[in-house]
Formats: C-alpha cells, structure tokens, sequence
C-alpha cells in the first residue's frame, strides 16, 4: 500500500491490468492526485466514500473535471455496501474506490481490518 502527498498521477492507465482494485486513499485535498484520470475511465466501477465530498476533492474530482467520467458513473459506497448499487460481477473488472475521508467510514473499516487480523480494538 503506499498513499502519498502527491499533486500529480503516478499511476497511468497503462498500468493497470484486468482485475485490479484501486483503493485510492492519498487524495484528500483538492490539490492531491495519485491516480491518471484514465484509470477511473477505465473501471468498470467508481465507489466514492462520499459523492458529494469526491467532486471536490479525490481521485474522482480529477477524473470528473478531466471529463473522464461522469457523475452518474459514480456510487457511492453505502449504496454499495446496502445492495443498491452494482458491485464487481466479474474477476477482470477494473476497479476503484476513493476514500476522501468520512470519519465514521474510516473508524468501520479500520475496525474491521484489526477484527480480521486478531487485534483487540479499544
């Protein structure tokens, strides 16, 4: 895993393959990207913690002001996780979830990846 403080993309859509997912954690200001727009043109699936936060900052705020995706193309990760909203339906698609910082969001998953690795949250 790595999350920068970077300005510009140092991922390209070349360099990614069939079945990759992208959890894009770095961007949480608008100034910040990580991620060429075309990766998210690319995907077959766009999840934003928060469509409303994304289109101001995040990977999905480049990418929507690149004109590489459209709001529309964009779900938003508790419509996902509620079954109202396409999930991945195939091994080969391409795709990303950007995660610009939702406090309660961040608490859940850093809870659950402590639960699946045996740590006792406090």
């Amino acid at each position: 895993m790595i999350t920068t403080p970077a300005t510009e993309p140092l991922l390209r859509a070349d360099d990614i393959h069939p079945g990759t997912h992208i959890t894009a954690i770095g961007s949480d200001a608008p100034h910040k990207q990580e991620l060429d727009p075309g990766i998210l043109a690319r995907a077959s699936l766009v999840v934003a913690d928060s469509r409303a936060q994304c289109r101001e900052r995040g990977e999905i705020a480049h990418a929507l002001g690149a004109g590489a995706i459209s709001p529309d193309q964009v779900r938003e990760l508790g419509d996902v996780i509620a079954g109202n909203a396409p999930r991945r339906t195939d091994d080969d698609q391409i795709t990303v979830f950007d995660s610009t910082g939702v406090a309660v969001q961040d608490i859940q998953i850093a809870s659950a990846v402590a639960r699946a690795m045996g740590i006792a949250a406090s």
